[in-house]
């Protein structure tokens, strides 16, 4: 027996308890983030009583939901603390890394011991995203105290830190409640802006964000009642005689409806979150230039519409969880000495786990998208004559780039060795083979004599 109203919730939609222990605490984030940017405005309360709540409300959803395991999101995260404290800034980012990858791979490695193959909600979850959140900030330790100002790139030289957060600011950061579950992850100087109330511009109106938040609100649950209606299981793929029952065509079309009910669960996770985080007030992000209208973009992790019709692969990653890409850009690609595509795909393979559809799915991305990139050089001045053509050119990259993703993405859905190989078997491994030929065979682009 769970707690009766997530026996009741359990009932009634026939959600497991753990989905349904996530779902409470989601929407019981609504009316707590409305008190939040209300009474808790930063008018009205300092900045120590607004990391308190956050970080009161955090803990509580996370013993919530996963109840003893939080002593092991606080065992992660007060280590990274001491290595905040103690270690030079010389090293701080590679020792936080090392530590959050560690604890966090053990965690993943512990998860498949006890749930194989299985999709509970554990406190993996909340690991990945303070992985994320403590290897930004150590980052940004080490680039504002070690340094040369010169060395950096703009965007280091915006979230470089002078000093350490204090411990309140540091668990706030990775446990404040509109991000711990679900994410997004955001670097600490934004949030402690937001914090503070120094991210809105005092010379203006403040802008609200409760009508964002509403409408990504309506949205998310568009997004999950797309899971209701359409089917969402693996298993029929993998009964030969369902296969071999149905045509090629036919059980391609299953998969690719298929990749698109899971991306649903991630979009409504993702827009849920970031309507929550609007509705604390956190998320603003300037003006438009053209409408003058406020933007709630700052912590937007997914723009679905951009994912669903994006003309290239590089135009999809870039619109699908873009938190993590934007962290992998800044820790790992930004960072690595050898090889920053592969590094960074692999890392983004080793963030998710250790099954190897994770590793199939991400290392046939890098391949992917480094075939796109030497053949979009090469072939898109050849359709760029007329509109009618670039439309033909960008509707077929299109329909190709959602193949190439769904393909790779089934993989991180199978997740073990054997279903990966039964998938590669089924299509006798053509997306590979066909994208090895064009990366082989493509001529280099011409380049303009000076």
């Amino acid at each position: 027996m769970d707690h009766p109203i997530v026996d009741n919730l359990v009932a009634i939609s026939g959600l497991a308890p753990d989905r349904s222990r996530f779902l409470l605490s989601m929407l019981s984030a609504f009316p707590l983030a409305f008190l939040f940017s209300t009474l808790l405005h930063p008018k009205r309360a300092g900045p120590t009583i607004r990391h308190g709540f956050q970080l009161a409300v955090g803990m509580a959803f996370c013993y919530f939901c996963f109840k003893l395991q939080l002593l092991l999101l606080l065992l992660d995260t007060g280590m990274c603390y001491i290595l905040l404290l103690v270690c030079p800034a010389s090293i701080v980012h590679i020792a936080v890394f090392v530590w959050a990858i560690g604890f966090m791979s053990v965690s993943h490695i512990y998860r498949m011991y006890t749930d194989y193959n299985g999709y509970t909600l554990d406190f993996t979850g909340p690991t990945m995203i303070i992985t994320m959140k403590v290897t930004s900030l150590a980052c940004s330790v080490y680039d504002g105290m070690y340094r040369k100002e010169e060395d950096l790139n703009a965007d280091q030289k915006t979230l470089a830190l002078r000093k350490l957060p204090s411990i309140l600011e540091f668990f706030s950061y990775c446990f404040c409640f509109t991000s711990i579950l679900s994410g997004p992850a955001f670097n600490i100087s934004d949030y402690n802006k937001f914090i503070d109330g120094s991210d809105k511009d005092k010379d203006k109106p403040e802008p609200s964000g409760v009508l964002p938040s509403l409408i990504k609100f309506l949205t998310a649950f568009f997004f999950i009642s797309v899971t209701f209606v359409l089917p969402s299981s693996y298993e029929p793929f993998f009964d030969v005689e369902w296969r071999n029952s149905h045509s090629f065509l036919y059980v391609s079309g299953y998969l690719y409806l298929l990749s698109f009910v899971t991306r649903c669960n991630y979009y409504f996770a993702w827009v849920l979150a970031d309507s929550v985080c609007n509705l604390s007030g956190f998320g603003f992000d300037g003006y438009d230039t053209e409408t003058g209208k406020a933007k709630w973009s700052k912590v937007t992790n997914v723009y679905p519409s951009k994912t669903e019709c994006s003309s290239s692969l590089k135009l999809l990653i870039d619109n699908w969880n873009v938190g993590t890409a934007l962290w992998l850009r800044r820790v790992c690609y930004e960072r690595s000495p050898i090889a920053p595509t592969y590094m960074t795909y692999l890392l983004s393979a080793a963030w998710h786990g250790f099954y190897p559809g994770y590793y199939g799915c991400f290392l046939s991305m890098a391949f992917f998208v480094s075939t796109s990139r030497k053949l979009r050089r090469v072939v898109r001045p050849l359709f760029l004559g007329s509109s009618a053509i670039k439309l033909f050119y960008d509707c077929l990259t299109t329909v190709c780039s959602l193949l190439l993703i769904n393909f790779a993405a089934i993989q991180l859905c199978v997740l073990s060795a054997e279903r990966v190989y039964e998938l590669y078997r089924y299509f006798y491994g053509l997306p590979h083979i066909i994208c090895l030929i064009l990366f082989v065979f493509c001529p280099k682009p011409k380049t303009k004599r000076a």
